[in-house]
C-alpha cells in the first residue's frame, strides 16, 4: 500500500517526533505534565487524520507505586536478614512479605500498592479511520508515550544487569527457603540444630547486599529519555494512519483505529483503564489490537506471542497475521516472549481482546533500556522501516481478508 519511499518518510516522522517531545517536553513519567503534553501532541496528530473527533480520557494512577516495588522488597530483605538472628521465623515472614509484593507488582500487574500511594491524573488518546464501506473488521495500533524512571544498575552496569537481577531473586528464594528449614529445624531441634541454622544464617548474609540493590534499584531523581521505549512505538502507529491518509489510501471494511495509552511503565494502567472503558464498544465486530513497543534494534524485532513474564498468551490468530505480513515483506521474524516484564498487549489480551506485539529490542536487555541513553539520537531508522513494512503489511492482509469473513 505505501512505497519504499513513503515507509521511509514515515520513519523520519517517527524520529523527528520523538526528538521534539524530547527537547521540548522534558521527562515524561507516568502522570507527568510532559506525558499530558505528549498526548496533546498525539491527539493534535491524529485529529489531522482521523474521522470524527479524537478522544483523551484522563484516568488516575499513583504515580511511583509501581516503581516502588523494588525498594520495599529490597528493605524487608534487609529486615529479614538481620531478624534471622533474633529468630529464622521472622526472616520467613518477611520474606513472604517481600514475595507477595514481587508477586503482585511484577507477576501479575495488579494494582497491589496503588492504595498506599497519592494518585495523579494520566490520560490515554484514540481515534479512528473509517473504511469504504461497511465496518467489518477493525485493528488497533497500540503505543505509550510514558517513560521509565532510570535503573541504576542498567545504566551503570549493563553487561552485569542481567547477573544482577538474577541475584536479587535468588536472595529471595534463599530467604524463604532458608529461614523456613532453620525455622522448622529450631523446632523440632533446638540444642542439635545450632550450628545447622548457624550455617544457614551464613548463606542468608550472603544476600543482604540484595536489599541493598532493591532499595537503590530505581533512580527517582532521573526518567529515561524514552525515544525508543516507547516513543517509537507511539509515532509508528499514529505515523502509519498519517501516511494512509496523505497518500490517499482508504481501507476497504477495516476500521483502523491508534489508541496511544499512558502510564503503561507504571503497570500498563493506561491499557487496563482504556480496555475497560471501551471493550464493550469494541464488540460490535472482530477487533484485534497489535501493541508496538520499542523499535530500536533490528536484529531483535521480534512478534510476541507470550507476555508478561511468560504467564499471559496472546493471540494466536493475530500472531500469526504478523508472521504471514513479516514473510510477504521479506523479512522472517521469530516468535518471541515477555520473560521479565510485560507490555499493554498483556492488559487487553486480559480484558478479553485479541492482542499480539510486535517488538524490536535486545532482551537482555537492551543498553538503554529504562536509562537516559534512551534518547532520540540512537533511534534505529531501519527498525522502524521495516516495523513499518510489516504492520502496513498486515493491514492490507487483515482488510483483503474481511471479505471471506463478511
Amino acid at each position: 500500500m505505501l512505497t519504499d519511499a513513503q515507509i521511509a518518510e514515515c520513519a523520519r516522522y517517527v524520529m523527528d517526533r520523538a526528538k521534539h517531545v524530547i527537547e521540548s517536553y522534558g521527562p515524561r513519567p507516568p502522570g507527568s505534565e510532559a506525558e499530558r503534553k505528549t498526548q496533546e501532541l498525539v491527539k493534535a496528530d491524529l485529529e489531522a487524520c482521523c474521522d470524527g473527533p479524537v478522544s483523551i480520557e484522563e484516568f488516575q494512577i499513583a504515580q511511583k507505586a509501581f516503581f516502588s516495588m523494588q525498594s520495599i522488597s529490597g528493605a524487608l530483605t534487609l529486615a529479614a536478614v538481620g531478624l534471622y538472628w533474633v529468630h529464622p521465623i521472622w526472616t520467613f515472614v518477611l520474606a513472604v512479605l517481600s514475595a507477595v509484593v514481587m508477586y503482585n507488582q511484577l507477576l501479575r500487574y495488579h494494582l497491589f500498592l496503588d492504595p498506599f500511594f497519592p494518585k495523579k491524573p494520566s490520560h490515554n488518546v484514540a481515534g479512528r479511520v473509517s473504511p469504504r464501506g461497511k465496518v467489518e473488521r477493525r485493528i488497533i495500533l497500540n503505543g505509550h508515550p510514558d517513560a521509565a524512571y532510570e535503573w541504576r544498575f542498567n545504566f551503570l552496569a549493563p553487561k552485569w544487569f542481567p547477573a544482577i537481577v538474577l541475584y536479587t531473586l535468588l536472595g529471595l528464594i534463599v530467604l524463604l527457603g532458608g529461614s523456613l528449614i532453620a525455622a522448622i529445624a529450631l523446632v523440632l531441634a533446638p540444642v542439635a540444630s545450632t550450628w545447622f541454622v548457624y550455617a544457614i544464617g551464613i548463606v542468608v548474609l550472603l544476600f543482604a547486599p540484595a536489599g541493598v540493590i532493591g532499595i537503590l534499584f530505581n533512580n527517582f531523581d532521573v526518567v529515561a529519555g524514552g525515544a525508543n521505549d516507547n516513543l517509537s512505538g507511539t509515532f509508528v502507529a499514529t505515523g502509519i494512519l498519517r501516511a494512509l491518509r496523505e497518500n490517499g489510501i482508504q481501507l476497504e471494511r477495516t476500521e483502523l483505529m491508534a489508541v496511544i495509552t499512558g502510564s503503561e511503565e507504571a503497570g500498563l494502567r493506561g491499557a487496563k483503564e482504556w480496555a475497560r472503558r471501551h471493550k464493550k464498544d469494541c464488540d460490535d465486530v472482530e477487533t484485534i489490537v497489535i501493541s508496538l513497543e520499542t523499535f530500536g534494534d533490528l536484529p531483535y524485532l521480534a512478534i510476541y506471542e507470550r507476555d508478561m513474564n511468560s504467564t499471559v498468551t496472546l493471540d494466536r490468530d493475530t500472531c500469526d497475521l504478523l508472521k504471514r505480513a513479516a514473510q510477504s515483506t521479506g523479512h522472517e521474524l521469530p516468535f518471541s516472549s515477555v520473560h521479565l516484564g510485560s507490555s499493554d498487549a498483556a492488559a487487553f489480551t486480559q480484558a478479553g481482546f485479541k492482542a499480539a506485539m510486535l517488538g524490536g529490542m535486545d532482551p537482555h536487555p537492551a543498553h538503554y533500556y529504562h536509562n537516559r541513553r534512551d534518547s532520540w539520537e540512537i533511534m534505529s531508522e531501519p527498525c522502524m522501516k521495516a516495523a513499518i513494512e510489516v504492520l502496513i503489511k498486515a493491514i492490507e492482509l487483515y482488510d483483503s481478508e474481511s471479505a471471506a469473513v463478511g
